[in-house]
């Protein structure tokens, strides 16, 4: 009985403890506006039970609030959502927010690159590829990007007049081909037979999802969820093993090609990031690729299959796009070489694009860690090792921002002279601030070149409905039927 009381009192003791030491913590979150979230035992227990599509719900649910500024809890992690344009720019530029919270830290099991990796991490990474981001490097790339997108044409030939077919699948192997051929990796996905490419896609969807998955619920190990995939058994150990040889094979390659003289100008960042000067190791190259790999499947394939199946719902913006392509290169069947000079005169396809990447954002929200007291909302003093939320997919469709058709396809948004009037940070598909993604203009300039010699040759029509779309969110928000399409010849 004694030691029962003793353990009693040596709980609430801690439990005082800790409440009187994280005073002042639960003071100013006690001063922020509550989400209508149900953040009960319920509510936690449904969330981290969510397969993807639900997940999206639920988080959209917590999101979902007219306050600028609100708080929801998920256990004893403070998630303080911010919906203000200005709010945004104070949480992607202040130094207090530069880091990830520790959950996905914990991550970082599964992925320690650029795009999970600490903050010290990032610094040191990102000193290291900014030189190999500028307009040069892009120039350099163009050549890949029109050779690998006519492989997507000359591979899509069979599917002309046929049934409706995936286009994310096509588009990630596009997208996987181009992305390694600027890492000197040269591999054919595309002509690959259709399952041996889906398997290898599925494979690193796979490992999409477990980094996903680990940031809410830690206990899972990779092998669970493998294991647990619809994919045989087979199928499922040779991905888990293809995974590791194909990374191992690529940084092979990029050290086999790669003079490690310093005075070397590297053709590539990953070429760059073998250097003995920078003095990463195996392991850390490894995941610079994963993320290399993730971020331009995400970002890309992602965004030109949506725009695509957009442009196949709404046949007289298609045709504004094509008008454009024909004034730019002339009427022809044969897909044009796209020149850098020529990207930047597809300005119509541009703004559909960003059109697509406001209303279907690939990354639904944003989280950063509060590592020093920051002021949101003009008065709420955000406390440290709080978790800060830009919902993407909320602010881009806020009619506060946006006007009353927020939710309505428009790409006339885009136009130089109404874009001017949108604050810098309600549009923000690839964030912004010093820790933006590094590699925004290869994304958009690859998915114009790719959109454009799509439908140069192609015309894109879809029995989908927009409004009955389902989405799922891993890492990426995705559709959940698929980007079905179908294909015809374009007359000239």
């Amino acid at each position: 009985m004694i030691v029962l009381e003793i353990l009693i009192f040596t709980i609430i003791f801690w439990i005082i403890k800790y409440f009187w030491d994280n005073r002042r913590f639960y003071y100013l979150a006690s001063k922020i506006p509550t989400s209508a979230f149900d953040f009960s035992f319920s509510g936690i227990y449904n969330f981290l039970t969510a397969d993807t599509k639900m997940m999206l719900k639920l988080v959209n649910e917590s999101f979902d609030n007219e306050s600028d500024i609100a708080k929801t809890w998920l256990g004893h992690i403070l998630f303080v959502i911010a919906n203000h344009p200005d709010d945004i720019k104070t949480i992607f530029n202040a130094k207090q927010c530069y880091d990830k919270p520790s959950f996905v830290k914990f991550s970082a099991k599964i992925e320690k690159g650029s795009l999970f990796g600490e903050l010290e991490y990032w610094r040191s990474h990102r000193k290291v590829m900014n030189p190999f981001f500028g307009y040069q490097s892009l120039r350099a790339v163009i050549p890949i990007f029109n050779d690998k997108s006519k492989v997507l044409i000359k591979s899509l030939e069979c599917m002309v007049d046929k049934e409706a077919f995936n286009i994310f699948h096509n588009m990630t192997a596009l997208t996987l081909e181009t992305i390694l051929k600027v890492m000197e990796y040269d591999v054919d996905i595309q002509n690959q037979e259709a399952k041996s490419r889906d398997v290898f896609i599925k494979n690193l969807e796979n490992f999409t999802t477990v980094a996903f998955l680990r940031m809410f619920k830690p206990w899972l190990h990779p092998k669970i969820i493998f294991e647990n995939s619809s994919l045989s058994k087979i199928q499922r150990h040779a991905m888990s093993n293809s995974a590791i040889s194909f990374t191992e094979d690529i940084i092979k390659n990029i050290r086999s090609k790669t003079n490690n003289n310093e005075d070397e100008k590297h053709k590539s960042f990953m070429q760059a990031m073998v250097n003995q000067k920078n003095n990463l190791n195996d392991d850390e190259l490894k995941h610079e690729v994963h993320t290399v790999v993730l971020a331009a499947q995400d970002t890309s394939a992602i965004s030109s299959s949506m725009t695509l199946l957009v442009l196949a719902v709404f046949k007289d913006v298609q045709q504004r796009v094509v008008d454009e392509l024909y004034q730019v290169f002339g009427k022809t069947r044969d897909t044009p070489y796209i020149e850098f000079e020529n990207v930047n005169e597809l300005v119509y396809l541009e703004m559909v694009i960003n059109e697509v990447m406001r209303l279907y954002p690939v990354v639904p929200f944003v989280v950063r860690q509060v590592d020093e007291e920051i002021v949101l909302g003009h008065k709420y003093t955000i406390p440290v090792k709080a978790a800060v939320v830009v919902p993407i997919s909320r602010v881009h469709k806020n009619k506060k921002f946006w006007g009353d058709d927020a939710e309505e396809f428009n790409p006339e948004r885009f136009s130089k002279e109404n874009f001017s009037k949108i604050h810098p940070y309600a549009f923000v598909p690839f964030t912004k601030g010093p820790r933006m993604c590094l590699g925004y203009r290869y994304a958009m300039m690859l998915m114009k070149i790719q959109l454009a010699n799509f439908l140069m040759r192609y015309e894109v029509d879809t029995n989908l409905k927009l409004e009955e779309l389902e989405f799922g969110v891993q890492v990426t928000m995705t559709v959940c039927q698929g980007y079905m399409i179908k294909i015809r010849d374009r007359k000239y």
